[in-house]
């Protein structure tokens, strides 16, 4: 069975095997996170366009949560779907790792 770090927008997966016993995923949990007052809003640069890294490190100090600010924006492909100027609703990283803590329950 794979294992995955608690950072990991995998940590929740379903993870089965198949015949030749290679590993995929099958389902992965959403974290579920409503827009908030406190959300810091962020317009996208150059420099970030795709460095979805970048953006994590800069909020949260941390490079392994870009999935979230992904997924709170509703964002599925973090090479392609991001544009030059679109402005992102970034979620306190408390709310955050409470929503990641609710993906085990």
């Amino acid at each position: 069975m794979a294992n995955f770090k608690n950072t990991s927008r995998y940590n929740n997966a379903i993870v089965t095997s198949n015949r030749s016993n290679k590993n995929f995923i099958i389902l992965r949990k959403s974290i579920k996170l409503e827009p908030s007052q406190g959300d810091t809003f962020f317009m996208v640069t150059q420099e970030v366009l795709k460095r979805p890294d970048l953006i994590a490190q800069t909020f949260y100090g941390n490079t392994e949560y870009w999935w979230c600010i992904y997924e709170f924006n509703n964002i599925r492909d973090p090479l392609f779907e991001l544009k030059l100027g679109q402005i992102l609703r970034i979620p306190a990283l408390s709310r955050v790792l409470t929503a990641i803590d609710k993906l085990k329950e």
